[in-house]
């Protein structure tokens, strides 16, 4: 049988993310030269960057599906090593302790490890527009996407906050429905998908609204310069661009936040059984 290396996969997937950090940096150089050869109609130049950014979509997209592969694989070996701990313990008395360890420790692993490589990448593509916004225009600019994505963050957390004990009492009342089919444990585990779908369904509300406005928000802010000819077209799209990217990296916690509660829940549920 083949030894699993997990050192080799967790670098593959460390380079994996830190390419595509540089492919989205290289995306963010690229737009003001896009930009500036679309709007002074240099067809040549146009045609040469759409053959750039058409290449680097496409590794992009073969990164992304690899370093996907890797988290399911590395959360995989994870998962068994979680498994073959709790089937050690005895869990006679606990209710419903099947169904707990089998979709807790694959959940776990796996929700945890996407949301690491989701961090880094933030954190990474963060530094990196940062410097490209700082190299048209004042650091203060900075500002204006973390004022943005702190509110939206402590909306978000503030909305989001009851999910955490949801989703944990969901897998309480379906482990006893499915222990005990009475009638009290289904009206119990009825009214608790039906509290845990009505708190899902605002946070998608503001997500969705948070990532629309996203998209429009920088050019607000850059308008008046650029109407006032302080910055070309190109500069315009490149930064407002490098805005929206720093923001969407700012609120990953905020796109995040149904993965961080199921996380939680995981881990508590994990904790009581002793498994971690």
């Amino acid at each position: 049988m083949k030894i699993f290396n997990l050192n080799k996969y967790i670098f593959i997937l460390v380079f994996l993310v830190l390419l595509d950090c540089g492919i989205g940096t290289y995306i963010g150089l690229w737009r003001e030269s896009y930009w500036s050869a679309l709007s002074n109609k240099e067809f040549y130049l146009w045609g040469k960057y759409i053959l750039e950014f058409i290449a680097a979509a496409l590794l992009s997209c073969g990164v992304s599906g690899y370093s996907q592969y890797l988290i399911s694989v590395i959360s995989l070996y994870w998962r068994t090593k979680l498994t073959q701990k709790a089937l050690k313990l005895d869990y006679s008395r606990v209710e419903g302790h099947q169904q707990r360890i089998q979709e807790d420790c694959g959940r776990y692993p796996s929700i945890l490890l996407s949301l690491i490589v989701a961090l880094i990448r933030s954190v990474i593509m963060i530094v990196a527009f940062s410097y490209i916004i700082l190299q048209h225009l004042s650091w203060y600019y900075l500002l204006i996407p973390l004022g943005y994505a702190l509110i939206g963050t402590l909306l978000a957390g503030k909305i989001a906050f009851p999910l955490i004990n949801l989703n944990y009492l969901n897998q309480v009342v379906e482990a006893r429905f499915r222990q005990s089919l009475s009638h009290l444990n289904y009206l119990l585990a009825h009214r608790n998908n039906h509290q845990l779908f009505k708190k899902t369904k605002h946070l998608q509300y503001f997500q969705s609204f948070f990532n629309q406005i996203t998209v429009i928000f920088p050019h607000l802010c850059l308008a008046s310069l650029y109407f006032s000819g302080k910055i070309v077209f190109g500069v315009f799209m490149q930064v407002a661009a490098a805005m929206a990217e720093i923001t969407n990296s700012l609120s990953v916690i905020i796109l995040s936040f149904s993965d961080i509660n199921n996380l939680i829940s995981c881990r508590r549920r994990l904790r009581e059984l002793q498994i971690i």
